[in-house]
C-alpha cells in the first residue's frame, strides 16, 4: 500500500496546508483578549470606586458621567508624550480613561503601544496625510472590542490623536443614564 494515500498521510497533508494556529492567553499582548484580561488602566481595575482614588480633581460633571484629572500624573507613555489624561465614572465607579496627544509623533507612538497591547485595530474611515505627513493615507480610527473591555485611537484634523479605554458594563450604563437624561429634558420642552 502506498504510504502516501493512507488517511494519516492524508491528514498530515492538509494539517500542513492549513496549520492550526494557537488563540493567545487572555494575559498574553498583542490580541483584544489582553484588553479584556487588563480591563483597567495602569493597574485600577474599571468598576473600582471613586473614594479608592486619590489627588483627583472635578473638572466636568455631566450628571451621568463626572470627569477627573488626577494631580501630578504620569504624562507618559513608552516614547509618547500625553498632553492631558482624564478619568471617567459613572454612579461614582471608575468606567475608563481618555488620553490625549498634541503631536502627531507622540499619537504615532502611542498607537504603536496600543497596537502592541492589544493587536491591529480595526481601521476606519481613511484620512490622508498631509504634506509633512510620514503616511501618504491612514486610518483616522481605530477600534477595539472585547468581551469586557473596549478601546478607540482617533488622529484629529491636525494629526494630535484622543484614545479611549473603558469597561464595556459601564459604558452601557452611561448610555442608559444619558438617554433618561435626554429624555427628561425633551420632556420639559413640552
Amino acid at each position: 500500500m502506498n504510504p502516501q494515500t493512507t488517511p494519516s498521510a492524508k491528514a498530515q497533508d492538509k494539517a500542513a496546508a492549513h496549520p492550526m494556529t494557537k488563540e493567545p492567553a487572555e494575559n498574553e499582548r498583542g490580541h483584544v483578549h489582553y484588553l479584556d484580561y487588563r480591563d483597567g488602566f495602569r493597574g485600577v481595575k474599571f468598576g473600582t470606586p471613586l473614594s479608592s482614588f486619590q489627588g483627583l480633581e472635578l473638572i466636568r460633571d455631566m450628571r451621568a458621567t463626572k470627569i477627573y484629572k488626577k494631580a501630578n500624573d504620569e504624562l507618559k507613555i513608552g516614547e509618547a508624550q500625553l498632553e492631558h489624561l482624564r478619568y471617567h465614572f459613572v454612579d461614582d465607579k471608575f468606567i475608563g480613561v481618555s488620553l490625549f496627544t498634541k503631536e502627531e509623533s507622540d499619537g504615532e507612538a502611542l498607537l504603536v503601544v496600543f497596537e502592541l497591547a492589544y493587536g491591529n485595530g480595526i481601521p476606519q474611515k481613511p484620512h490622508a496625510g498631509g504634506e509633512n505627513s510620514n503616511h501618504s493615507t491612514h486610518a483616522h480610527k481605530f477600534l477595539w472590542k472585547g468581551k469586557v473591555a473596549n478601546a478607540r485611537f482617533t488622529f484629529g484634523e491636525n494629526h494630535e490623536s484622543e484614545s479611549w479605554i473603558g469597561n464595556n458594563e459601564l459604558q452601557d450604563r452611561c448610555g442608559q443614564l444619558q438617554k433618561r437624561i435626554a429624555e427628561e429634558a425633551a420632556a420639559s420642552l413640552l
